[in-house]
C-alpha cells in the first residue's frame, strides 16, 4: 500500500512539473483542444482569448475562419431583416468555432446579435472582444458600445414589462387557420392550422404566419386539396383610450376591390379565457362591379 501511495505521489509530481514546463503556446494549443470539446465553457474561452493576445507572434487565423467572417460581413451588409441578421451571426459563429481567440469575429457577432435585439448575447461577445482589444483606443470604443447595449437592454426590459401588462394573454404558442364562410356560416374553404411567429414593437404585438398549407374546398362535391401560400401579418395593439385594436396587413393586389395595402382594421372577437380569438373580413367580387360576394373570411387563432 505504501509503495502504491508513493508511486501515485511521484506520478502526480511528474505531471505537475510537466504542466509547469509547458510553453505558453503549448498551453494555448491544449486549451484550444479542450474548448473545441466543451464550447460552452465560458471561463476557458476567456482564458484562451487572454492567452492568445499575449502570444507573439499571434496565432494564425485559419483561412476557413476568414472566409466565414467575410461571408458574415457580406450577409450583414445586404441584410434587410431579422432572418438575414441571424444568417450573418451563424457565419461568425462558425468562424469562432475555428478561431475562438479572434477578437474581430466576436465584435461582428455582437453587432449581428444587437440587430436581432439579443442584447444579452451581444454584451457577452463584446466583452470577449474587449479581452482581445489591440489598443486602449479599441478598448475605449468597445466600452462605450457596451454602455449602449446595456441601455438598449434596460429599455427592452421596460418594453417587455409593458407588454406583459397589456398583452400577457398572448403569451404561449398559437396557431391560425383561415376559413371562407358562405351566407349561412358554412366553411366552404378551410386551411390547415399554421404556427404563428410573434414580435413586439413598442405598444404592439405582431403575429405573422408564412408557410405552406393545404386548402380544403367543400363547394364542388367534396374536398379539393391543393397547396397554397398563406402569408399574412396581424397586429394587436391598444389605442389612446385603451381600446384593443386588431389589424391585418393587406396585400398590394390590383385585382382585389378595393386595393388593400398596409394595415387595415378587422372585426375580431376574443374567446373565453383568452384561448381563442377570431378576425373577420367581408369578401368582395373582383372589379368592375365590386359587389359584395356574400362570403366572409375568418381567421381562427387558437392557443396550443
Amino acid at each position: 500500500m505504501r509503495k502504491m501511495l508513493g508511486w501515485l505521489l511521484a506520478h502526480l509530481l511528474v505531471v505537475s512539473l510537466g504542466a509547469a514546463a509547458q510553453t505558453p503556446r503549448e498551453q494555448f494549443a491544449q486549451m484550444l483542444d479542450v474548448l473545441q470539446k466543451t464550447p460552452k465553457d465560458d471561463a476557458l474561452r476567456e482564458s484562451l482569448v487572454r492567452l492568445g493576445k499575449e502570444l507573439k507572434p499571434a496565432p494564425a487565423i485559419p483561412e476557413d475562419a476568414r472566409r466565414e467572417l467575410v461571408r458574415g460581413n457580406t450577409a450583414l451588409e445586404e441584410a434587410t431583416g431579422l432572418d438575414d441578421y441571424a444568417r450573418a451571426a451563424r457565419h461568425y459563429e462558425v468562424a469562432l468555432a475555428l478561431a475562438p481567440w479572434w477578437g474581430a469575429a466576436y465584435l461582428n457577432l455582437a453587432r449581428a446579435q444587437e440587430l436581432q435585439f439579443d442584447y444579452t448575447s451581444a454584451e457577452r461577445n463584446l466583452k470577449l472582444y474587449m479581452l482581445s482589444a489591440a489598443s486602449p483606443d479599441d478598448t475605449r470604443k468597445a466600452q462605450d458600445y457596451l454602455y449602449a447595449l446595456q441601455f438598449k437592454q434596460e429599455r427592452a426590459d421596460r418594453t417587455r414589462s409593458d407588454y406583459d401588462s397589456k398583452f400577457g394573454w398572448l403569451n404561449g404558442q398559437w396557431s391560425v387557420s383561415r376559413k371562407l364562410l358562405d351566407k349561412t356560416g358554412y366553411a366552404v374553404v378551410e386551411t390547415d392550422p399554421l404556427a404563428l411567429r410573434t414580435s413586439v414593437d413598442g405598444s404592439r404585438v405582431t403575429l405573422r404566419v408564412d408557410a405552406d398549407t393545404t386548402e380544403h374546398d367543400h363547394r364542388y362535391g367534396g374536398d379539393r386539396y391543393g397547396p397554397i401560400r398563406v402569408d399574412n401579418s396581424f397586429r394587436v395593439s391598444y389605442d389612446s383610450s385603451g381600446q384593443l385594436v386588431m389589424e391585418m396587413l393587406g396585400a398590394k393586389d390590383p385585382y382585389t376591390c378595393p386595393v388593400e395595402y398596409g394595415w387595415n382594421g378587422v372585426d375580431f372577437e376574443l374567446g373565453a379565457g383568452g384561448q381563442t380569438f377570431t378576425a373577420t373580413r367581408a369578401e368582395l367580387y373582383p372589379p368592375p362591379n365590386c359587389a359584395p360576394s356574400g362570403y366572409s373570411t375568418v381567421w381562427v387563432f387558437e392557443r396550443q
